[in-house]
C-alpha cells in the first residue's frame, strides 16, 4: 500500500507541475478515499486488494454520475466524470478478459459445491479475492447469477 501511496503521491507532485487541474482533483479524492478508509479500518494497514476495492467504489460513483449527467443533458460534466474514471483505471491491475472471468467462475463453483442461486454468496466471496481490481462486482454477479441458473 505504501507503494501505492507514493505513487499518488508523486502524480499529485507532477499534475501540479503540469497545472492540470482535473487529475489533481482526481489523486487527491483518491489519497483522501485510501485515508478514510485507513481510519476506518483503525489505522489497520490496507491490502493492495483492499485499495482496488476503494479505486473500484470511486470508478462505480462515476459511472453513476455519468448516467445522471447524460439523462440531464450535461455532457460536460458527464466527460469530466469520464476523464476522472481513466485516471482512476490507471491505477488498477489490467482487467480480466471475458474468457478469465468465465474460467474463474466455473472454478469457484466447482470448489465451493454451489448448485443453485442460493449459493451465490459463497462464489462472489471466493471470487472478490481473485479478481480484487481486476473485475468490477456488477458484471461478476450478473455472470455468477448466469452460470448458477445454467447449473
Amino acid at each position: 500500500m505504501k507503494e501505492l501511496e507514493q505513487k499518488i503521491s508523486d502524480q499529485i507532485k507532477d499534475a501540479m507541475r503540469a497545472k492540470d487541474q482535473l487529475r489533481l482533483d482526481t489523486l487527491r479524492a483518491m489519497k483522501s478515499a485510501l485515508k478514510y478508509k485507513f481510519v476506518e479500518k483503525s489505522q489497520q494497514e490496507l491490502s493492495l486488494a483492499e485499495c482496488y476495492g476503494v479505486f473500484q467504489t470511486l470508478i462505480k460513483q462515476r459511472r453513476e454520475s455519468i448516467e445522471q449527467f447524460e439523462k440531464a443533458k450535461m455532457t460536460e460534466m458527464a466527460e469530466k466524470e469520464r476523464l476522472e474514471m481513466e485516471v482512476i483505471q490507471s491505477f488498477l491491475p489490467q482487467p480480466l478478459s471475458k474468457q478469465e472471468l468465465e474460467s474463474l467462475i466455473q472454478e469457484s463453483i466447482q470448489k465451493t459445491g454451489a448448485k443453485e442461486m442460493k449459493d451465490m454468496g459463497l462464489v462472489m466471496k471466493d471470487l472478490s479475492a481473485q479478481t480484487a481490481g481486476r473485475a468490477d462486482g456488477k458484471t461478476l454477479s450478473e455472470m455468477v447469477r448466469l452460470h448458477l441458473s445454467n447449473v
